[in-house]
């Protein structure tokens, strides 16, 4: 792969690797087998040490969740976009017979139409 092909996987990755650990650590609820995002796991740390400068969606929050303790489980705040991305995923896997506003709501959430169906954590 060239190193373009590679940062724009690493991209896609990170926002992946966020978006399923918030589904499986924060709403218990995965959309992925475990060997799925175990595989992801490992590819996003592959890339991310060939590539450690690359400009990735929340680097930070990776590099922790990534770090020695390999686990995502210690993210407490997770980015809005994040959380709208997941709950989007979410809503298309399990198709509910309610809104996505109800949706969203039900699970502690506050999702603001406003702005495109954005969740947010509920104050």
């Amino acid at each position: 792969m060239s190193a373009g092909a590679d940062l724009a996987r690493l991209k896609r990755l990170a926002l992946q690797f966020l978006v399923h650990s918030f589904l499986y650590y924060r709403l218990d609820e995965p959309v992925l087998p475990d060997e799925s995002f175990d595989r992801i796991t490992q590819e996003l740390r592959r890339l991310r040490e060939a590539y450690p400068k690359a400009d990735i969606p929340h680097p930070k929050l990776l590099d922790e969740a990534l770090g020695p303790e390999d686990t995502a489980y210690q993210i407490r705040a997770y980015p809005s976009a994040v959380i709208t991305a997941a709950f989007k995923l979410l809503y298309g896997h399990l198709q509910p017979d309610e809104t996505f506003v109800e949706f969203v709501e039900r699970r502690g959430y506050r999702a603001h139409l406003a702005h495109e169906g954005q969740a947010a954590p509920a104050p």
